[in-house]
């Protein structure tokens, strides 16, 4: 009776922040879902999105704007370092395409815009980027902006909410990754929670054999 108690408790240790971590997503699911459709892989070519000008730092430091990445097939998402939630998929999920893409050889950059760009400066981008293995020759991540050009970059270009929380540092954002062709043009969403990167990786080989 003794040995089921002690092992009861050390599965019960483990099992409950597991528990606690997934009641906060279920509890916060319909805040984050903003740019949600039924299907998980969305086609938005006839949304007729662009990417709007826009200027910032990297996790280095340097000046980034838009027409740095024309020319370029990218991928981008929402996060912020202290997220409590949903980033923490969303991160690692974007670490394991970036490990897909290495391995298929995909000539493909992927962009993380914080939406919490006053607390979220280059050093931090930059320890939290080093923290998820962020290879920084593809993977950037992009602040200097202001709360308002962040909440227009996420309406204008990715047709989605960034919006600050009463009572507490959360900040409700969208969780679809997004591919952006070399014009500029916001092509497909993918749901940013799950962790396969296949869909992304067949629909990137379609596109580059065209």
């Amino acid at each position: 009776m003794k040995h089921n108690f002690i092992h009861f408790f050390q599965r019960a240790k483990i099992l409950l922040p597991v528990l606690v971590f997934s009641v906060l997503l279920s509890g916060c699911g319909w805040i984050y879902h903003t740019d949600k459709k039924d299907d998980s892989v969305g086609d938005l070519t006839a949304a007729n999105l662009t990417v709007i000008p826009f200027t910032s730092v990297n996790q280095s430091g340097e000046t980034v704007t838009h027409e740095d990445l024309h020319g370029s097939l990218w991928i981008a998402n929402m996060v912020f370092t202290r997220c409590p939630t949903v980033c923490n998929l969303m991160t690692p999920n974007f670490r394991v395409l970036q490990y897909a893409l290495e391995e298929e050889g995909l000539d493909v950059k992927m962009v993380s815009f914080t939406v919490d760009p006053d607390y979220d400066t280059p050093e931090r981008l930059k320890k939290y980027g080093e923290n998820n293995d962020a290879d920084f020759s593809r993977w950037m991540f992009l602040t200097g902006f202001s709360e308002e050009d962040i909440s227009e970059i996420a309406t204008k270009t990715f047709q989605t909410l960034v919006q600050p929380l009463p009572d507490g540092e959360d900040i409700m954002h969208g969780t679809s990754f997004y591919l952006v062709d070399e014009e500029g043009n916001v092509i497909r969403m993918y749901d940013g929670l799950k962790a396969d990167p296949e869909p992304i990786i067949n629909d990137l080989k379609r596109y580059l054999q065209q």
